[in-house]
């Protein structure tokens, strides 16, 4: 029967060739379904004490993924993260389905396992002037130019750190009428990204000093020569600056990570009225619900709206019970 076939014999398959290459996620994403597995695979051998090659399809039932995610919990993990996980294997299980239709009813039987409920935490997001403050703390070194660029172009785009590092010279177009950066999404989608006239003066002149040495925009040297920054590393550096940051202003975040800076902008947006839809298509984002995400209203904006809300009549009535103190009380169920 074919749901005797190991499990884990689409494994190499799924995570080097289809997820990079057929749908184009991210090395991030990769990873992360690289380490679920992984950590399925530790459940399966050290926890439950089966043979890799003795654990099949057939036995990913839905009481053993419970199991599974019930281990995670007794590790320590959230439910988000543990959210994650069934996320992921729900996921490998959709591409061997599509490889093997007799496995139909394995991954509909894990896909009926509701994520657990999760407590949405507000996003955190540094302010212009705290932004500000965290590039001051760059030392006026050549390797600090390169990261106050970085850093600045990250925040400035609004673009993920894996469309920046991977930034050519050839990439930008700043003598345009409107200059902008072409970058290469998610999925390899292809965006152009406007950028103000100041930053792309300011990319203009760290760009010539490139020029004759590496088309890279951003290189660091590894193996004496010159490659690309890893995304690692530029979290590295902007937590470095946050925490020096964060002796004059104690507001900044704790964590402070690229995808951050990418949240504030849109948050900084659109809470100077640029237009939702504007902001999603900064973003390159398929979904305008998925900016709402990203971009959230500032008190002015509820206040704003709550009172476009309430019709002018309400607002001018006079409460029935004006002078009459007792009744009022009473209608407050007070004495």
């Amino acid at each position: 029967m074919r749901d005797m076939l190991m499990f884990f014999a689409y494994s190499f398959e799924f995570l080097e060739v289809y997820l990079p290459s057929q749908v184009g996620r991210s090395a991030n994403t990769v990873e992360s379904y690289r380490d679920t597995l992984t950590l399925f695979k530790r459940f399966v051998t050290e926890v439950r004490r089966t043979r890799l090659r003795d654990f099949t399809f057939a036995d990913c039932t839905r009481d053993f993924v419970f199991a599974f995610l019930g281990w995670l919990k007794g590790e320590g993990n959230s439910d988000s993260t543990r959210n994650h996980r069934l996320a992921g294997l729900k996921g490998y299980l959709a591409f061997a389905a599509d490889k093997d239709v007799s496995l139909e009813s394995i991954r509909l039987a894990v896909l009926s396992i509701r994520p657990y409920p999760e407590v949405q935490q507000e996003k955190e997001t540094v302010s212009p002037e705290q932004m500000l403050l965290i590039l001051a703390q760059i030392p006026k070194t050549g390797k600090g130019a390169r990261n106050r660029m970085l850093l600045l172009t990250l925040y400035e785009s609004a673009a993920r750190v894996s469309e920046i590092v991977t930034l050519k010279i050839g990439n930008l177009r700043l003598d345009a009428e409107y200059p902008l950066i072409h970058v290469y999404g998610k999925g390899k989608k292809e965006r152009y990204i406007q950028i103000s006239r100041n930053l792309a003066a300011t990319l203009s002149d760290y760009s010539k000093r490139l020029a004759g040495v590496t088309d890279i925009l951003f290189p660091t040297r590894k193996n004496g020569g010159l490659t690309e920054l890893s995304a690692r590393s530029v979290q590295s550096m902007l937590q470095q600056y946050a925490d020096e940051a964060r002796e004059r202003a104690p507001s900044i975040p704790d964590r402070v990570h690229p995808h951050m800076l990418r949240r504030s902008k849109a948050t900084t947006l659109y809470q100077n009225g640029t237009p939702l839809e504007l902001v999603s298509s900064l973003l390159g984002h398929a979904q305008l619900e998925t900016t709402r995400i990203y971009a959230k209203p500032s008190m002015e904006q509820m206040r704003t709206e709550i009172e476009k809300s309430v019709p002018e009549e309400d607002v001018k009535a006079v409460p029935l019970w004006a002078g009459k103190k007792e009744k009022e009380a009473r209608f407050l169920g007070l004495r």
